[in-house]
């Protein structure tokens, strides 16, 4: 049998109040005192309580705060060198808008306990933009149930209160091939985020469509399965620097950073004796030495418009994907092959 739905009315009853005080504390109207209001929200969470119509409410744009959940932003190293610049430009277009803007970090483990839609409306938000979420989360299975404005980066779903910014991964990828298959390289290892991105299969295609076009062979030994940070691009310099590649495509910059670092304490000369590329143009990227030829994603450009896509959102206008052109910058670590070095020490 279906489990009746919980009301105000039952979160009234609990408390002894009314459901008019129980609707007034969940909406943070002024006249509720904050030990109600509290009493109000542990009695929700207790009793489950999904309060739809509130979540509606807040899609009227009837309060000016905006959030920017970003998963595992508090681990260091992880995704903040390529997050900060689209944060700045996210905040700042906001902020020029009359928004005010909250940063909410979350794990995997922390969306099991606290529903998607519950914590836009505890934190009283008009919409939220949304990076760094994996396929495998909680929230990305219950994005479907989300009735408020959310923008995603680099996941494309379709939905009239979804929108998603991203650049075309795929054609990024093969912009990144095609340099180095024009220099010559025809051995190219690639080095892939984790499996639960959605960018990470975009990247991949324009990998293996490069080959395919250039009528170079795949050979599955030549890639590695990472996670875009610089620890796993270690790992995968461990695992590639006995098979005789001349290149090496990474999907993120922060592998490729830490594969370079690892392949020169082994012996390497990049490029002379390795070429590689990165993904992102983190600002890092430009102060190493060689200095990382890399796909650059507009960072700031991405944050802009993830704000613009938002906005529209809460403004009920169509307007609601945007995908944005990448670009190569080449710098100083890709150059033409030379005879490949095996499992140099």
């Amino acid at each position: 049998m279906r489990q009746k739905a919980i009301t105000i009315k039952d979160i009234g009853r609990e408390l002894g109040i009314s459901p008019s005080t129980v609707s007034r504390a969940l909406n943070n109207y002024a006249d509720i005192n904050k030990e109600t209001r509290d009493k109000v929200m542990q009695v929700a969470k207790k009793l489950n309580y999904t309060p739809n119509v509130i979540a509606r409410s807040l899609v009227t744009n009837s309060t000016n705060r905006i959030g920017v959940l970003v998963e595992d932003f508090d681990i260091e190293g992880v995704y903040n060198a390529f997050y900060y610049e689209i944060l700045t430009g996210f905040k700042r277009s906001a902020m020029e808008n009359g928004y005010e803007v909250v940063l909410l970090s979350t794990t995997s483990e922390e969306q099991k306990q606290v529903p998607f839609e519950r914590l836009i409306i505890e934190k009283q938000l008009a919409g939220v933009f949304v990076m760094g979420l994996r396929t495998d989360d909680e929230y990305f299975k219950k994005l479907q149930e989300i009735e408020s404005p959310v923008v995603l980066f680099d996941i494309p779903i379709k939905k009239p209160n979804m929108g998603y910014i991203s650049v075309n991964n795929i054609e990024a990828a093969k912009m990144a091939m095609e340099h180095l298959i024009g220099l010559g390289h025809r051995k190219i290892a690639y080095v892939n985020g984790h499996k639960w991105a959605y960018v990470s299969e975009e990247r991949l295609n324009g990998y293996l469509l490069s080959l395919m076009k250039n009528n170079i062979a795949y050979d599955p030994s030549l890639c590695f399965e990472g996670d875009y940070t610089e620890e796993s691009g270690v790992r995968a310099a461990e695992y590639l620097m006995d098979k005789g590649m001349t290149a090496i495509f990474f999907a993120s910059d922060m592998m490729a950073i830490g594969a370079m670092k690892r392949l020169q304490q082994l012996g390497y000369e990049i490029p002379t004796d390795l070429s590689i590329v990165g993904f992102d143009n983190i600002n890092l990227s430009s102060y190493i030495t060689p200095t990382l030829t890399t796909v650059n994603q507009d960072k700031y450009e991405l944050g802009r418009t993830a704000y613009v896509i938002l906005s529209n959102l809460i403004a009920k206008q169509p307007i609601n994907q945007v995908m944005l052109d990448a670009e190569l910058i080449i710098r100083h670590s890709t150059a033409a092959p030379l005879t490949p070095k095996q499992g140099k020490k």
